[in-house]
């Protein structure tokens, strides 16, 4: 991603948003389309883009959990660990999904780079937990801890966005 690429999508928002901090978030989240995370060449041309240091754009960046400083897998599997879910399994579902991909129990990206598995706080579906979310786009629910190997393997099969809105 190049700051010229980052300075075009930003053009139509300028107006809206004329503090440069305000842009910084879009502009993060457009820079991440690409790839699906950001490297450091993606987080010089956003500070360059908004006129921020990389500094600040990288300490934003870092605190946001949407947001990926490391290489992510084709799909990422966000599974939610708040109160509701845990009460009905999440625990149990993410345990399971971590030991079908051979990852640890905190999750982490598949040795093939398939899917990363992570945790995320409340994901709205409440009352249909345990609940996950694909790519930050669709979430599903109730699926039982029972259910990861065949949730797991749909989402293996299906295709990769063109863009990662993550």
């Amino acid at each position: 991603m190049t700051a010229d690429q980052v300075n075009e999508y930003l053009a139509p928002l300028r107006d809206r948003y004329p503090e440069s901090r305000a842009l910084l978030l879009p502009a993060l989240k457009y820079a991440q389309t690409e790839k699906g995370w950001l490297d450091l060449s993606d987080l010089e041309a956003v500070a360059e883009a908004t006129g921020l240091t990389a500094a600040y754009v990288e300490s934003v960046a870092s605190f946001y959990d949407r947001l990926y400083l490391r290489p992510t897998g084709n799909r990422i599997v966000s599974v939610c660990v708040t109160l509701s879910c845990m009460l009905r399994g999440s625990d149990q579902l993410l345990e399971r999904m971590c030991d079908v991909e051979g990852l640890g129990p905190e999750g982490g990206t598949s040795e093939d780079g398939g899917l990363t598995i992570q945790t995320a706080q409340c994901l709205g579906y409440c009352d249909k937990a345990p609940c996950v979310q694909v790519d930050a786009e669709e979430t599903e629910g109730p699926i039982p801890p029972e259910r990861a190997e065949e949730f797991l393997a749909k989402v293996r099969a299906s295709e990769r966005p063109a863009e990662m809105w993550r």
